[in-house]
């Protein structure tokens, strides 16, 4: 019986071992959070050139605070004298003044937004590939930037109202003001977001502004005020932004310590952010 031989097979060339893997390279840490800032300061820099190219809008606001002023602060005075300790009813309301600038800006920069949903604007912007959240942080940024250097301006006039405005609280009213922009401007961001019609966003806006401008102790203290209108004095977020800035400026008389008022407003904002968070989706 034949035995059967099998071909000789051509030589195997060496086997080399495989390289290994790769592992996946991580994106650096900071890549995001430098996505994000860019994102917010195109945004910003986008809102603060349409501000600088209406200026009327910046000329009335300045013309409402004068009113203010001339109101208050002058007309006031001579009626009324001085307050606590000596303190003259026009240094006593020149924080409130400000304050008042502060939020009425500050909840009125969330009407941008609508506007540039009714318009489509918003729809365009949206497509981009960053978080959605960085559009109504640019436009927060954009409305307190601008607030808080109108602030530090007014500033400035505090010794005409009997102040006595040193670096250090110039400082830190300046900062408070910051703080307090950015939590009543992530607020008008919110109402942005909830209500839908512009028409019905102006209304609401305006409606809220009133009671929560005069019912803040920018003009008179809570502890002056009945009990049960005191009670909705301190539901109202301003209230501490103006008792922080009046402590910081006077150097005291608050009606709480400056670090429940800090407390206070920094809770809101967590708060508020929150809501924006998500209000504007991913």
């Amino acid at each position: 019986m034949t035995q059967l031989t099998q071909p000789p097979q051509a030589p195997q060339p060496p086997q080399t071992p495989a390289p290994a893997a790769n592992p996946v390279s991580k994106a650096p840490v900071g890549g995001g959070l430098a996505l994000w800032a860019r994102a917010v300061a195109v945004i910003a820099h986008r809102d603060l050139l349409r501000q600088a190219k209406r200026p009327g809008t910046l000329i009335s606001q300045g013309v409402q605070i004068l009113f203010f002023v001339l109101v208050y602060a002058v007309g006031f005075d001579g009626m009324i004298g001085s307050v606590d300790e000596g303190v003259p009813f026009s240094a006593y309301v020149f924080p409130g003044i400000i304050a008042i600038q502060v939020v009425s800006i500050g909840v009125a920069s969330g009407q941008t937004y609508a506007w540039d949903r009714e318009y489509g604007v918003l729809r365009e912007l949206l497509v981009a590939p960053v978080p959605r959240v960085c559009l109504p942080l640019g436009k927060v940024a954009a409305g307190a930037g601008t607030v808080t250097v109108q602030s530090v301006l007014m500033l400035a006039f505090a010794p005409l109202m009997g102040i006595q405005l040193t670096p250090s609280r110039f400082a830190a009213a300046a900062g408070c003001y910051a703080l307090a922009a950015a939590v009543f401007s992530v607020i008008g961001l919110c109402l942005a977001t909830v209500i839908q019609r512009v028409q019905t966003l102006q209304a609401t806006v305006q409606m809220a502004m009133f009671p929560m401008l005069f019912l803040s102790g920018s003009v008179f203290s809570a502890q002056d005020a009945p009990g049960w209108l005191a009670v909705i004095m301190y539901l109202n977020p301003m209230t501490y932004a103006v008792d922080l800035a009046r402590q910081t400026l006077l150097g005291g008389g608050g009606l709480l310590e400056w670090w429940v008022d800090l407390a206070a407003l920094g809770g809101v904002l967590a708060a508020v952010l929150a809501l924006l968070r998500v209000r504007s989706g991913r």
